[in-house]
């Protein structure tokens, strides 16, 4: 499949995420930097790093609520079924140019009554 949208590429982002796909890593830039709760990661090896933490303990499954579109920004609406967390209300925020993850910046919190 050919990405040829920021919005195909967050789209697969997730589609990876939800595959437990360690190739998500490739979307990104070689010096991308992911700010997610659990610190900040740059470089396509520590990003590749997180996934595979992240697929180990949480097994996340997220689903697209909504996206938000203002180049290079795309912003994503998600709830997200985890192994460890249960349901959390997710928003992603993505910096995409030149076909390539530049930034992404995760903002999460349990869904109201889990």
């Amino acid at each position: 499949m050919v990405l040829t949208t920021p919005e195909d590429i967050v789209q697969a982002v997730f589609a990876r995420v939800r595959a437990a796909d360690p190739s998500v890593a490739q979307l990104y830039a070689p010096d991308a930097v992911l700010n997610h709760g659990d610190g900040v990661f740059t470089g396509r090896d520590e990003i590749e790093a997180f996934y595979r933490g992240v697929f180990a303990a949480r097994r996340p499954q997220p689903h697209v609520q909504a996206l938000f579109v203002n180049l290079p920004t795309v912003a994503a609406l998600l709830r997200v079924e985890t192994a460890d967390e249960g349901v959390l209300q997710v928003v992603d925020v993505f910096q995409v140019s030149d076909g390539l993850i530049r930034e992404m910046r995760v903002c999460y919190r349990a869904a109201p009554g889990h």
